[in-house]
């Protein structure tokens, strides 16, 4: 089995070189991200819909993001965030990931399961990883597992400090949220992540501001996050570059994952976006950009056309006079081709 786990000397070695957080807006940068217990919360708890798009702007599949509060009364608050994408079939391939995660606020204390799977010529391999510090005690428990075999365990004692800035997965789809709802601008170089094989990763991530983001007919300010993964004994090479842009209230617009991965999220076409920021399902677009989708909205349209043919084909043949008047229109129009067909259709009928 390929198994990676996180070695406490991993951390202690990073730990020892860790830069400092540079903020353009604010010296005290770790104030000016960290989430609140109360109002900031009820911000970040929504869920969301995005649609998976391919390299040629096909529809793949779909992404389901939500945050909301446990009902445990903890202190601090504690979030469930679960991440899912529909399976996506595409070149004979299979693809699909799912993300659990309990966390506090502080994000000192959580637990995740990230599992990802591709199938290929009916061949499945099935990647998870088991994330733990469940009880904030400096001891954070790592599993990896591949193709649902034996669970390896390597758990090493690791000092609070050490681990207090590492974002699991979900942990990290909740941070980019609040970053946007607060509107936060410059960077952050002292988190840490660990990928679905379970090797531990700096992170980086550089917020920008934009005032008019143009997006489904509509400019709206945006925040852009690029999130970039550091590997290797310096945590210097660069393995993957994302991008999110998120509106001020923290909802997804659009999310890639840069070269390795050609695929991206987006808003659904049927998304109304207020200027503020707000994304809501609108009822009327949905119906209007997948009603032929829909087999019972086809068929009641079919129904419908078969009904008005019938009806015309009945009025047409009860009354000779509207007959002729037709083919008295289409004679005119095809001796004259008139530039503008319109107007020259507007003058013959006023005769009537």
């Amino acid at each position: 089995m390929n198994i990676y786990t996180i070695y406490a000397s991993d951390l202690v070695s990073y730990a020892k070189k860790e830069e400092q957080i540079l903020n353009l807006k604010n010296e005290n940068a770790e104030d000016n991200y960290s989430i609140p217990d109360n109002e900031g919360i009820s911000k970040l708890c929504f869920n969301e819909t995005l649609t998976i798009w391919n390299e040629k702007e096909e529809e793949v599949g779909e992404f389901v993001g939500k945050i909301r509060k446990s009902h445990l009364n903890t202190n601090p608050s504690t979030l469930m965030i679960n991440l899912n994408s529909t399976n996506i079939f595409e070149h004979g391939k299979e693809i699909g990931l799912s993300v659990i995660t309990t966390t506090t606020v502080n994000f000192l204390s959580y637990e995740e399961k990230w599992s990802q799977w591709q199938s290929e010529d009916s061949e499945m391999t099935h990647k998870t990883v088991l994330i733990s510090n469940k009880n904030n005690d400096g001891r954070v428990q790592i599993y990896t597992d591949l193709n649902n075999s034996e669970l390896i365990d390597q758990t090493k004692n690791i000092k609070l400090k050490q681990i207090k800035n590492l974002l699991t997965e979900g942990m990290n789809y909740a941070f980019l949220r609040h970053l946007a709802i607060i509107g936060f601008e410059g960077i952050i170089k002292n988190k840490k992540a660990v990928t679905i094989n379970g090797t531990l990763c700096k992170t980086i991530y550089e917020c920008s501001l934009k005032d008019n983001y143009k997006i489904n007919e509509v400019s709206i300010p945006v925040v852009i996050i690029k999130r970039i993964l550091q590997l290797g004994k310096s945590f210097k090479t660069p393995i993957t570059h994302m991008t999110t842009i998120l509106t001020r209230l923290g909802y997804i617009l659009q999310h890639s994952w840069g070269k390795k991965f050609d695929k991206k999220l987006k808003i659904n076409k049927s998304m109304r976006i207020t200027k503020d920021g707000f994304v809501h399902n609108d009822t009327m677009l949905h119906l209007k950009n997948n009603w032929e989708q829909d087999i019972r909205f086809k068929s009641m349209y079919l129904d419908k056309v078969s009904e008005m043919k019938m009806k015309y084909n009945t009025y047409t043949k009860n009354h000779s006079d509207v007959k002729d008047m037709i083919i008295d229109y289409v004679k005119n129009i095809l001796l004259a081709k008139p530039d503008d067909v319109l107007q020259f259709s507007i003058d013959h009928f006023k005769q009537f």
